[in-house]
Order: structure tokens, then C-alpha cells, then sequence
């Protein structure tokens, strides 16, 4: 095997490169290549907050989006819901009679009794208990009583009669129970 003579061919390589170096392409394309290296490099470097922003700033974009199309959807209903209130506000008096909101025992209680003295029936006891329950005994002939119930039943207050109770004497008493129905707000 012949040996490697590296101090002729170190030489060799020496003359090469300073030839090279002294042609002007060379030292001009080498610069070109480093600088657009840098400047790629530099401004990879300066847009990638700018790109991470933007990213964001599309991301926050679309979920205002989002949520602007809830909120007109949630107006239109609100529009829609005011609209239908204000066409049955007229009513709101009869709704407020047949289901109150809270109690109102004492307008109930006169309604029964001016119930009873239109249908020729005596009114002997009535009583509320816990609140919603109640009980009316009234005594009367049946005609006066029929139509006692009858006007009971078209009253406006909404109540749920839970029996009725005819007792066989000479004058014919009645008891009604059940509930008075009521919208307590929370």
C-alpha cells in the first residue's frame, strides 16, 4: 500500500482554497448565502410572537362570534316573549284572580260568600287550614245548592274540590273540601 503523503496534499488543498478565495463569486455568493441565512433566521424569530398572536387574537374572534349569535338568538326570544306579553296583558287581571301570586284568602272568601247568598244557600262555617286547604259548610235547599256548586265551579280562582259531603236532615247542609290553588314566586 503507498503511503499518504498529507503534507503534499495539505498543500495542495491550501493552494486550492486560496485560489478559490480570491475569485470574487465565491466570496460574494458565500456572503449572500450567510446574510439571507441571518435575515430568514431573524425574522422567523421576530414573526413567530406576531403569528402566535394573530392565532390567538382568530381563536378569541370566533368565540366572540359564538357568542354574539347566542346573545341575538336570546333577544329574538326575549323580542318574541315581550311581544306575547304585551298582547295578553289585558288578561294578566284574569290570571292574577284564577292563580294568584301569594294567598289571597280575603277576595276568595267574599266571592264565596256573595256565591252563596245569589244561590238562596246559607253559609254556616268556612275554615282555611295550612294555608291552602279549605272547607265550607253551607245549608240550603238542593236547587240552591246545585247552583251553588255550579257558581263554585265557574269561579275564577282555580281550586281543586277534594269531596263533597250532603247530609240527609231538613235542611240539607253541604260540606265542600279542597285547595286553593296559588303561584308563590321563589
Amino acid at each position: 500500500m503507498a503511503q499518504l503523503d498529507y503534507k503534499s496534499s495539505l498543500a495542495q488543498y491550501r493552494r486550492y482554497l486560496a485560489a478559490v478565495r480570491e475569485q470574487p463569486l465565491f466570496a460574494a455568493s458565500l456572503g449572500l448565502v450567510l446574510s439571507l441565512t441571518l435575515i430568514i433566521i431573524l425574522v422567523l424569530a421576530a414573526l413567530r410572537p406576531t403569528l402566535v398572536t394573530i392565532a390567538s387574537l382568530l381563536g378569541n374572534i370566533q368565540q366572540q362570534s359564538d357568542v354574539e349569535k347566542r346573545l341575538d338568538k336570546k333577544i329574538a326570544e326575549i323580542t318574541a316573549a315581550q311581544a306575547e306579553y304585551l298582547k295578553n296583558e289585558s288578561r294578566l287581571g284574569v290570571l292574577d284572580e284564577a292563580l294568584p301570586v301569594g294567598q289571597k284568602y280575603a277576595a276568595w272568601g267574599m266571592r264565596l260568600e256573595t256565591a252563596a247568598s245569589e244561590s238562596g244557600v246559607k253559609v254556616m262555617e268556612w275554615s282555611l287550614l295550612d294555608g291552602k286547604d279549605f272547607s265550607v259548610s253551607l245549608s240550603g235547599d238542593v236547587a240552591g245548592l246545585k247552583r251553588f256548586l255550579a257558581t263554585m265551579e265557574n269561579l275564577r280562582r282555580l281550586v281543586e274540590v277534594k269531596s263533597i259531603q250532603f247530609a240527609k236532615e231538613k235542611e240539607l247542609p253541604l260540606v265542600v273540601k279542597g285547595v286553593l290553588k296559588s303561584y308563590e314566586e321563589k
